[in-house]
C-alpha cells in the first residue's frame, strides 16, 4: 500500500518500510543512527507516539537526532519509507531469462 505524503519518483511508485527500533540503554541518548536516502521519507516514534519533524527531531542521511534526549528504557522507533518503481523491480533480461528457464522446467 503506498504511504501518504510526497514521493519523489513518479506516480506509479510504491514503497517499502525499512525498520530500526533502538532500546536506549544509557542514562539519556539524543543521536540514532540510520540510513535514510535522498528520496525517503521517515516517521519517529518514542514510546510508540509519533514524532513531529523538526519539533521533536530532525535527520540526515546517517542519523536522527532527537530534540530532547531519550531516557534509559524508552523506546525508539524509526521507520524509512523507501520509494521504489514495480517497472523497474526486474529488468527484461531478467524476465527473459525466467520465462526460458520456466519454459524449459515445463518441457516447452
Amino acid at each position: 500500500m503506498p504511504f501518504i505524503g510526497s514521493q519523489s519518483a513518479s506516480f506509479e511508485a510504491n514503497s517499502k518500510i525499512k525498520k530500526y527500533s533502538f532500546t536506549v540503554s544509557a542514562s539519556t541518548q539524543q543521536n540514532f543512527s540510520v540510513l535514510i536516502g535522498s528520496g525517503d521519507e521517515i516517521q519517529v516514534f518514542l514510546n510508540g507516539v509519533l514524532l513531529q519533524e523538526n519539533v521533536d527531531y530532525t535527520f540526515t542521511s546517517a542519523q536522527v537526532s532527537l530534540t530532547s534526549a531519550a531516557v534509559q528504557n524508552d523506546i525508539v522507533d524509526v521507520h524509512i519509507y523507501q520509494a521504489f518503481s514495480v517497472a523497474n523491480a526486474i529488468t527484461s533480461a531478467d524476465s527473459q531469462a525466467k520465462s526460458i528457464a520456466m519454459a524449459v522446467a515445463l518441457g516447452g
